[in-house]
């Protein structure tokens, strides 16, 4: 097998492409590759009708290198002048039209990416940020546009925040890890392009929308879903037990300050005892909480109901769950500490989305793992300051694309 035959096979060339010339710079390292095209088998890209050649641009693509020679195709591109579309320039077979790098080279920095950075691409392939950034951009796109089929049976949303202003982001993902949809900010409209990106016909299959207590994600999701949206809706338990434990801290706090100066001593260094579930509470708590009790009645209280809410919520099997939820509700009410009633306010505005939650056992944990994931991908990089690149660096690592060039 001659060189040409060899190239020619190297680079999977069939015809009107061939060979022409290899030629070896011993200065530079560089080996250049010349491909021409037969001009009389021209056929348009879009009908492909027979068109006669119109005229022609040099271009050039790096490739894999071969062995420690640096190698660059070069060919003659024509354009063809067709009846129907006009002036068209034909594909080449071996790179993306607006791509300086074959697809196998472009493949080869996909595989490092993901499991390198950028910095130490840009040493491995002696490319520069921009070069690295638009065959990343162009990875995503592909995968984008080959994904037909994605689970949409429970989805979660979350914003997290991507740069000092405090600029937010939109992340859309799925049961599996999956980031789905990307968009800027984190209001209702962020959420709604979200949506938008997804299609139509794995979005109308959704079962469950896991979410913070945002007014703004639930507008959205009214606004997308129509009635369906109160079936869907599922409020996390983290953020409401968050809440529940802040309320129970500021009363404890205000019980303590109102004790005189030398009974604060032995409360005031209480607060995480009252934190501790079932679960967690050795003898020694037991007994701290057992003592404090007698002391803190109103925050003996609160801590009832928050031991109580995370009862209900895991309840093995929840029969008759929204009338409990109901006398927890009203039970609550009746001990008019403020905090505790602002708590049970908003539990009881978002019941059915706390219903919804308890019955297909979902909460926004996988959204903050993913959240977590995205700041370490961050911190890794030593920030981003370009917004876009962020959104393609977190679509390129989390949205589990399929990035392969097909036409290879």
């Amino acid at each position: 097998m001659d060189q040409l035959a060899l190239y020619d096979k190297i680079l999977q060339l069939k015809a009107p492409w061939k060979t022409t010339s290899v030629n070896l710079n011993e200065s530079t390292n560089i080996i250049t590759v010349k491909v021409g095209v037969d001009n009389t088998r021209l056929i348009c890209p879009t009908c492909r009708a027979s068109s006669r050649c119109y005229d022609t641009r040099k271009r050039q693509w790096r490739h894999l290198d071969t062995c420690q020679f640096q190698t660059i195709i070069e060919a003659d591109v024509p354009r063809i002048k067709c009846n129907q579309h006009g002036c068209l320039t034909i594909p080449v077979p071996w790179a993306e039209d607006s791509s300086r790098y074959t697809q196998l080279f472009e493949s080869k920095v996909v595989d490092w990416a993901s499991e390198a950075s950028i910095l130490a691409l840009t040493r491995r392939f002696k490319l520069s940020w921009n070069a690295i950034d638009g065959i990343i951009k162009r990875a995503v796109k592909r995968g984008l546009q080959k994904r037909r089929k994605v689970s949409c049976l429970h989805l979660f949303v979350d914003e997290t925040c991507i740069a000092k202003p405090r600029e937010f982001i939109t992340v859309l993902s799925n049961q599996k890890g999956q980031v789905l949809a990307i968009a800027d900010g984190r209001s209702s409209e962020s959420l709604l392009e979200c949506f938008a990106n997804v299609p139509i016909q794995y979005l109308n299959k959704v079962r469950s929308i896991s979410m913070d207590l945002s007014t703004a994600f639930k507008k959205a999701v009214e606004d997308r879903f129509g009635r369906r949206a109160n079936k869907l809706i599922a409020y996390d338990h983290f953020h409401i037990a968050k809440m529940l434990n802040e309320a129970l801290n500021h009363v404890r706090t205000q019980e303590v300050r109102a004790m005189p100066n030398i009974d604060q001593l032995h409360h005031y260094k209480t607060r995480f005892i009252w934190l501790k579930g079932e679960k967690t509470r050795d003898k020694n708590v037991q007994e701290e909480l057992k003592e404090q009790q007698q002391y803190l009645a109103k925050t003996s209280t609160v801590w009832y109901f928050k031991e109580q809410f995370r009862a209900i919520w895991n309840r093995p099997k929840p029969v008759q769950v929204s009338r409990v939820w109901q006398h927890w509700i009203r039970f609550a009410k009746e001990t008019g500490i403020k905090p505790l009633i602002s708590v049970v306010e908003t539990v009881e505005r978002n019941l059915l989305g706390i219903l919804n939650a308890m019955k297909y056992g979902v909460s926004n944990g996988r959204a903050e793992a993913i959240n977590n994931n995205i700041k370490a991908l961050a911190r890794q990089s030593r920030g981003y300051r370009n917004k876009e690149r962020y959104k393609t660096a977190i679509m390129f690592h989390f949205g589990k694309l399929d990035m392969s060039c097909t036409t290879i």
